[in-house]
């Protein structure tokens, strides 16, 4: 039996799937986030609505409603803040990523929780996501420390030119739009703090910088670059980034049309920022002011700058003034420009110079679909789409658990109708989680969407594999999982969810999930990423990832797989933390051992709070019938602690 230890690493993947399900809201109002600085950089309160004006197309708009928003409110309303660190790897040397990574850790701890989620994402020549938005800084710190990066720069840091700094550099213009595009599903003002290094935008690079501009003030996204690299790096060019510092509009030492010109440039028509620190041709810098000042974000200038720099990006998300107006009719999807001004002297204002007319959107709270699943869910009619559903638990936080509901759906029992030549369903999901008392613990909602071709009839052999992770406390619970592709036919399936309570700092165990599959990082045909707004955990080790299924079958010939985690006693070392493992499978009707894997000694790194493993299940050897795996970890002080998995051989 082989056994699998290490921490986990990065969820991977340069294909996203959409965001999560929204609703459209009908509301007129154009809302404009402003920071306001004085001539010491440090944030202006008490400012109202009489100290600004604001212009649309050059038309001066009446103000309609006014606040600074405290971290976390809106209105009075508790706000989720949501800010991506995205490592451009690409544009770093190996002291530069090491420090990023450094500096990043800091900034997680300082910042994530329940009301600031953050997700991390890298740029190695396509977008890839590393960790889904989460307030959990030990996920988020795994995610930095544990990403796949390049050993050195793709860019020439000297001259900063040639065909592979041009590519380079327009992927990652790429990747920062793409970004931008899956921050849009979420309301209010998003931050992407975009660490990186050497970056040049050359002659037809413009155009791509221009539109990943465009897009982050479509979506409401502020920049933040942030250049790790050492200051010395560029001693003696100074006067080569001047004229950016003077000009505002200038780039790459000549002048953007208004049409293409960067957005978000000081609203007040202030200094542009700080003195640019040197860079060779200053051609680097220069791009990150531009992405700074077209978005409403600013430049951290150097590596001297990093740690305070990150600190004050940090304040500024509870530091900004959401001024409200209502625009002109224009014809959905048009762009305009925006001006925001002050009558106080001294001030600096920051904001995005444009906005477009899509309807705005928010995450959905329930609809229609929703609510006829809902009925179905305390319903007493028959279902008629059969499924399994597993439901295995992991430990986080003291009084928390996540669960990794897996769900495998007949295909053929869904409706399908014809859409550009496939087959297209959208399978709407219910999940709640009741107490003994019929209190609702949990609840989750979700669609998704399939399509086949219909020539193909390959589809109809592989059951519908369906994933969500939803957070519960420790108890007693009955989980009913409803869904729908609409017309009568439904699937209903309710399970029981046992969940102990673990006291902080005591050795234990996960559930057991099991699967069919496992995915390396960078798989060809890997499947889709979950949506940026998904905060599910993959289950993964050393880079192999392992995906649930909620069948309660097996083939025979099929392989099989288990993944678990180890949860430590606190303060284990030494021989203490020395840990055992004993994996077995049982027949599920006799008790009698049907396969023993021995004893194995596991690694046990120390310092860790969570040990993740995974294991082959021998299901050759298994003759067809019902069976228990179970699994009995023990210590080097004796604590011990034992899980079980029913499944079926066939």
């Amino acid at each position: 039996m082989k056994l699998a230890c290490a921490a986990l690493l990065t969820l991977g993947s340069a294909v996203w799937a959409q965001p999560p399900v929204v609703i459209k809201s009908e509301t007129k109002l154009v809302m404009v986030d402003v920071v306001a600085t004085d001539k010491k950089g440090a944030y202006v309160h008490g400012l109202t609505a009489k100290d600004f004006r604001i212009w649309d197309d050059n038309k001066e708009q009446a103000i309609q409603s006014f606040a600074l928003q405290p971290a976390g409110a809106a209105g009075g309303v508790l706000q989720t803040d949501y800010l991506v660190l995205a490592f451009d790897y690409a544009g770093m040397d190996a002291g530069d990523q090491l420090r990023a990574r450094q500096a990043a850790e800091k900034f997680i701890d300082a910042n994530a929780g329940p009301d600031r989620r953050i997700a991390v994402a890298d740029i190695q020549g396509s977008l890839r996501i590393a960790q889904t938005f989460t307030g959990n800084a030990g996920r988020l710190k795994d995610a930095v420390t544990g990403a796949k990066s390049t050993a050195i720069s793709v860019n020439n840091t000297k001259a900063g030119t040639g065909a592979s700094s041009d590519l380079g550099s327009r992927d990652r213009f790429i990747a920062l739009r793409d970004l931008a595009t899956m921050l849009s599903a979420a309301p209010g003002r998003k931050t992407i703090v975009f660490l990186t290094g050497s970056l040049v935008a050359d002659g037809a690079q413009k155009g791509v910088l221009n539109e990943a501009i465009e897009e982050c003030n479509r979506a409401n996204v502020a920049v933040y670059p942030v250049d790790v690299r050492d200051p010395s790096v560029a001693e003696g060019n100074e006067g080569n980034v001047a004229g950016v510092r003077r000009g505002r509009g200038g780039f790459m030492g000549g002048t953007l049309t208004s049409s293409t010109r960067p957005r978000g440039a000081p609203a007040d028509g202030g200094d542009a920022g700080p003195e640019l620190a040197a860079d060779p041709t200053g051609a680097s810098q220069q791009v990150l002011f531009a992405l700074a000042n077209g978005t409403g974000g600013f430049v951290i200038r150097n590596a001297g700058e990093l740690l305070s720099g990150l600190q004050k990006i940090g304040e500024e998300q509870g530091e900004y003034y959401a001024i409200g107006f209502t625009p002109a009719e224009s014809k959905e999807g048009s762009c305009h420009a925006l001006r925001v001004k002050t009558g106080r002297s001294g001030l600096t204002l920051r904001a995005r110079s444009g906005y477009c007319t899509e309807k705005q959107e928010a995450f959905a709270a329930g609809n229609s679909a929703e609510n006829d699943l809902a009925k179905r869910a305390t319903g007493a009619e028959a279902a008629d789409i059969a499924a399994s559903l597993r439901l295995p638990f992991f430990y986080l936080e003291d009084g928390v658990a996540r669960v990794d509901a897996a769900m495998e759906i007949d295909p053929e029992a869904i409706k399908f109708d014809k859409k550009n030549g496939r087959l297209h369903a959208d399978l709407n999901v219910l999940g709640i989680a009741t107490t003994s008392a019929g209190e609702t613990a949990a609840r989750f909602s979700d669609t998704m969407s399939l399509d086949f071709d219909e020539a193909d009839g390959a589809w109809k052999q592989k059951p519908i594999d369906y994933q969500k992770e939803f957070k519960i406390a420790p108890g007693q619970y009955g989980v009913t999982v409803v869904f729908s592709a609409g017309g009568e036919s439904f699937g209903k399936i309710t399970q029981a969810l046992a969940i102990e309570p673990r006291q902080p700092g005591q050795f234990d165990l996960s559930a057991l999930a099991l699967g069919k599959e496992l995915r390396k990082d960078g798989a060809a045909g890997a499947a889709p990423a979950a949506s940026l707004f998904d905060d599910r955990t993959p289950l993964k080790i050393n880079g192999v990832e392992l995906i649930p299924t909620g069948a309660n079958a097996f083939e025979k010939s099929a392989p099989a797989y288990c993944y678990f985690e180890i949860y430590p006693a606190a303060g284990a070392g030494g021989a203490a933390g020395s840990l055992t493992l004993q994996m077995r499978v049982v027949n599920a009707m006799t008790g009698e051992t049907a396969w023993d894997g021995g004893a194995a000694k596991l690694n046990s790194p120390p310092g860790k709070t969570m040990i993740p493993l995974g294991v082959n299940v021998p299901l050759s050897s298994l003759a067809p019938g019902a069976y228990r795996l179970e699994a009995t970890v023990t210590d080097g002080s004796g604590h011990s602690a034992q899980r079980s998995a029913n499944f079926d051989v066939k």
